[in-house]
């Protein structure tokens, strides 16, 4: 594929949105390659999957897709003819009728891994004390402020 012709579709994790694909973004465009990140809503896998696809739908060309963490699993199970490669990015990747719940706790839990339940509304949250290990590890401090904001 010539890498002008090639469209990066970027896929959020759950502790983030479209954002935290920035400096990615800019390195992609240096090189010549279109990059889009991908709004997801964050309220189900499948209207997740739903938000990806209509992103999709909106681009001409190749796709090639990247997913993040959770994202792993909706790129996944996108369906574009046009989706050349998938690129998973310490992402998950749940086997046929496996949810993303199963493979986040499959297997022994890390002791490091954050304890996840659902608020009184059925939202998860990251709690800040645990975001930087858990999410952005790497970040300097000025971008772990915003994807934290994020």
């Amino acid at each position: 594929m010539n890498p002008g012709n090639v469209n990066v579709v970027l896929a959020h994790g759950a502790w983030a949105d479209g954002s935290s694909w920035s400096k990615v973004i800019g390195q992609l465009r240096a090189h010549g390659i279109r990059a889009i990140a991908a709004p997801m809503p964050l309220t189900s896998l499948s209207d997740d999957i739903a938000a990806l696809e209509q992103t999709l739908e909106r681009i001409e060309g190749p796709l090639v897709l990247a997913g993040h963490a959770y994202a792993g699993a909706v790129i996944g199970a996108a369906q574009s003819d046009a989706i050349k490669a998938l690129v998973f990015i310490a992402a998950l990747a749940p086997d046929e009728g496996e949810t993303v719940g199963d493979v986040f706790y499959r297997g022994a839990q890390h002791p490091q891994a954050p304890k996840l339940a659902p608020d009184q509304h059925g939202r998860l949250w990251l709690a800040e004390p645990d975001f930087a290990a858990a999410f952005a590890q790497n970040a300097t401090p000025e971008d772990l402020a915003v994807l934290a904001a994020v």
